[in-house]
């Protein structure tokens, strides 16, 4: 046999309750509640809740009531799957309900008149306050900026770096030579010796020498032999 639990206080047309519905279902078996199909009374709202009880399932229905006076409302027998695969289908339940109107008690619903609607509430207000309240941290920024860009005074430029003279780019190849960078030091000599016979027959030889297997003596005396050639006057282009 089912019980119906009822809410405490008198719901009005359109208030939510939940109604609940216990029934006997054996350890084991599995309980598919059905929905009420009367909804000029009440409307099902979502899924019902089924919840184990001991010997018993709790299904709690959340309806919405929308017909005024009292009303008996029929909760379909829930399925019931038994262990062993049998299935019964339970007696329908009953659940009176007893809905207040939300319109005023003792006079006719054609005498009332309807409520004149609220009027439109503004969705903006234009103001200037905060332009303006954003305005003036920026006036004050760039008067700050302005008086600091008149303090400071004119901007001295950079001094133009000169080109590195002969005898700079002389010392800095010896220099390679000593650190045993010889080839970047032959790449700059190349560059350096004239096109006359001499610098061409440094760098037939360079090019000899430079990727052939146990010269690496050679190329360093190569090398000094083209500083000294670019040392000359006259020796560097």
């Amino acid at each position: 046999m089912s019980r119906q639990d009822q809410a405490p206080q008198r719901p009005t047309v359109g208030d939510t309750l939940t109604v609940v519905q216990r029934v006997p279902a054996p350890a084991g078996a599995l309980v598919q509640p059905r929905l009420p199909d009367d909804s000029l009374v009440a409307t099902v709202l979502g899924v019902p809740s089924v919840q184990r009880e001991g010997d018993s399932v709790r299904i709690a229905y959340t309806v919405t009531v929308w017909s005024p006076g009292r009303h008996e409302l029929r909760l379909p027998g829930a399925l019931v799957l038994g262990p062993d695969g049998a299935v019964d289908t339970l007696a329908d339940a009953r659940v009176l309900l007893d809905v207040a109107s939300v319109l005023p008690e003792g006079e006719p619903v054609e005498s009332l008149a309807p409520r004149n609607a609220r009027p439109w509430m503004p969705r903006a207000e234009r103001s200037a306050v905060p332009f303006a309240v954003l305005l003036l941290p920026l006036l004050v920024l760039v008067l700050i900026t302005a008086w600091w860009w008149r303090r400071r005074g004119p901007v001295t430029p950079r001094p133009m770096r000169e080109p590195p003279t002969r005898a700079d780019q002389l010392a800095r190849i010896a220099r390679w030579i000593e650190a045993e960078e010889v080839a970047l030091a032959v790449d700059h000599l190349a560059r350096m010796l004239p096109e006359g016979p001499d610098g061409e027959s440094w760098r037939a030889r360079v090019a000899e020498v430079r990727f052939a297997a146990g010269m690496e003596g050679t190329l360093d005396d190569l090398a000094r032999e083209g500083l000294e050639l670019a040392g000359r006057p006259g020796g560097a282009s």
